[in-house]
């Protein structure tokens, strides 16, 4: 594993066994006449560990805030028989994604491939680094020497 991967992993290593998930509420139809249609509120379901309640944040001038004891129960209730749905984040797809990312290794060889490979992956690796810095030291300095390894 290398430096930025291990980075990344004491970062994920906070949300174990399971990061909460942002959602959005898109609405096709505005059966109450009220909140438009489009994407009309967002929130996030917490993790199991966290007892998977939830809470929507509606937009708009009339805005609301609105805690789940079961996130389960948010389409249902705002679904209106299809007319509006929870549309997930999928964040720990996205994580193992970013951490594939962060484990490619440079290629060797003095060919053109191997240089263009390299350069490439030097970018996105410094684009993750500069992009979660802040959140990376944070990480890294409330772990506990054992986290992470």
């Amino acid at each position: 594993m290398n430096r930025l991967a291990a980075r990344l992993a004491v970062l994920i290593a906070q949300f174990a066994p399971e990061p909460p998930t942002p959602y959005v509420l898109r609405r096709d139809v505005d059966v109450t006449g009220v909140s438009g249609t489009g994407v009309v509120a967002e929130g996030a379901i917490f993790s199991t560990a966290a007892g998977s309640t939830g809470v929507t944040r509606w937009r708009g001038e009339r805005g609301s805030t609105v805690a789940w004891d079961h996130a389960r129960d948010i389409e249902p209730i705002h679904g209106h028989d299809g007319a509006t749905s929870v549309v997930l984040l999928p964040v720990p797809a996205m994580l193992a994604a970013l951490t594939s990312i962060a484990e490619l290794g440079q290629q060797r060889g003095d060919d053109e491939w191997a240089r263009g490979w390299n350069e490439a992956l030097r970018a996105v690796h410094g684009l993750v680094e500069r992009a979660l810095a802040p959140h990376l030291a944070a990480a890294e300095e409330h772990a506990s020497p054992t986290e992470g390894t």
